[in-house]
């Protein structure tokens, strides 16, 4: 247990970070669909936002790297990038065979997403 006790902070300002990004991409998405786009490209287009939120206030606050920005969004674009099909193709099963509606839908596709990033981002992203 004291071998995560130092991580905890940071993963606390983790998920703000995430939560901050979450609005931006949830909201850019809930504004797309009111405005007619479908909602797979509104998921797309929420999830670039959102990419952009996430990876400056990761890149700068939770993690706070201030070297390295090409290889840090490289590293960090190609995990996001993997992220984005997973729940963009979780988010189709849901709505298409589940039947779940668009809404809570991308709400239950970001779940995993969330905890197994902190792991990715901090070894593999900001190394």
């Amino acid at each position: 247990m004291r071998q995560l006790f130092p991580h905890l902070a940071t993963f606390a300002t983790y998920v703000m970070s995430g939560c901050t990004a979450a609005v931006v991409d949830i909201g850019a998405y809930f504004l797309l669909l009111h405005v007619g786009i479908w909602y797979i490209i509104a998921n797309i287009a929420g999830g670039i936002l959102g990419f952009f939120t996430a990876f400056l206030m990761h890149k700068f606050v939770v993690f706070q790297k201030k070297n390295d920005f090409l290889r840090h969004l490289v590293r960090y674009f190609i995990t996001d990038m993997v992220n984005t099909g997973v729940v963009t193709g979780l988010l189709y099963v849901l709505v298409e065979v589940a039947g779940i509606a668009v809404g809570p839908a991308k709400f239950i596709a970001l779940v995993p997403m969330i905890a197994w990033n902190f792991f990715v981002y901090k070894f593999f992203v900001y190394v």
